[in-house]
């Protein structure tokens, strides 16, 4: 009975291993891509705050916090899939 268990999940373990494989390669890229805003945008924020441009400055802050709320829900989904990955190649 547990085998038959086994070749029925067999086609759900490879897709969500491959789901875990395109997801990683996924949030590497956007992560690299993010990256170089991030650092204008933390760039341009240092320069606002020197010539205190105070609205301008919460504006780049608010944007460089979405761009860091992007890559850590991308990262919490990764490790949720992960997860379920290795619950389900463990059954």
């Amino acid at each position: 009975m547990k085998f038959v268990a086994r070749v029925l999940l067999f086609p759900v373990v490879l897709l969500s291993a491959f789901l875990v494989l395109m997801l990683n390669w996924t949030l590497n890229l956007s992560a690299f891509v993010l990256a170089l805003p991030m650092l204008y945008i933390f760039g341009c924020g240092l320069y606002t705050l020197y010539c205190q441009e105070w609205m301008q400055f919460l504006i780049l802050l608010v944007a460089e916090f979405g761009c860091f709320l992007l890559l850590t829900a991308g990262t919490v989904i990764v490790e949720a899939v992960e997860w379920f990955s290795g619950w389900i190649a463990e059954l």
